[in-house]
């Protein structure tokens, strides 16, 4: 399953495959290797239904947390059940996002327990479209905005690491997916399949010296300002 990404890309680029302008959010601190809980640059339809970025909180609010700023319940939607189970049926419906990568993990549990990670990008090297789905609850602390990432099974030769991986979008299904096309419910679930497309997967490097490790610091949630 996924619990890490990697964008690899400059701002201007990423605005330009979500079709909006740069000025949307200081780049500053919108790109990095987003692991749980980290605040993650999505595009979805705005309110007149333009396109925007917003960052939001990978990790679905938690009723029950003591600290739901920085306590989650999900991380991942499966697809198979996603218009049928209550948690994300509205989500599915009205909330839909994209997010922009160049790599994405998955992680084969070992023998011994352990988990080893591999780091899977499309063999041309272009960026994945990640589907999303995304809510928002006023809390007495502040206003949370957060998504899951959809997964499916997974696809050759990632298959024969971990079974679960992200739902990947082509370029042009990216429009139907947040909701500018008016596909339906059947129409949106058909994109959810595991992928067709080649990918290819390397092992995450370990032990890197400290100058090497990606630097990008990102705020706590509950020091994030609010761009939803």
């Amino acid at each position: 399953m996924c619990g890490k990404f990697t964008a690899q890309l400059t701002w201007d680029e990423y605005c330009d495959l979500a079709g909006v302008g740069a000025d949307a959010i200081d780049p500053k601190s919108a790109l990095a290797t987003f692991t749980p809980s980290m605040r993650v640059p999505v595009l979805h339809l705005g309110p007149v239904r333009q396109r925007r970025i917003t960052l939001m909180r990978w990790g679905w609010y938690d009723h029950k947390a003591a600290a739901p700023l920085r306590q989650f319940k999900h991380l991942h939607a499966r697809s198979e059940e996603i218009d049928r189970t209550v948690t994300w049926m509205e989500p599915f419906r009205d909330s839909r996002g994209v997010i922009f990568t160049k790599s994405f993990n998955i992680g084969e549990t070992l023998p011994n327990g352990k988990t080893k990670q591999w780091v899977c990008t499309r063999a041309d090297g272009e960026p994945l479209a990640l589907a999303v789905i995304f809510s928002t609850w006023e809390l007495v602390q502040a206003r949370l905005t957060a998504f899951a990432m959809i997964t499916t099974a997974s696809c050759p030769p990632l298959d024969g690491k971990d079974e679960r991986m992200p739902a990947l979008l082509k370029p042009d299904e990216v429009a139907a997916w947040i909701g500018e096309e008016g596909a339906s419910a059947s129409e949106l679930k058909a994109l959810l399949r595991p992928y067709d497309g080649e990918l290819v997967m390397r092992e995450q490097e370990t032990g890197k010296p400290k100058a090497e490790r990606n630097t990008t610091k990102t705020r706590a949630p509950s020091e994030q300002p609010d761009l939803f």
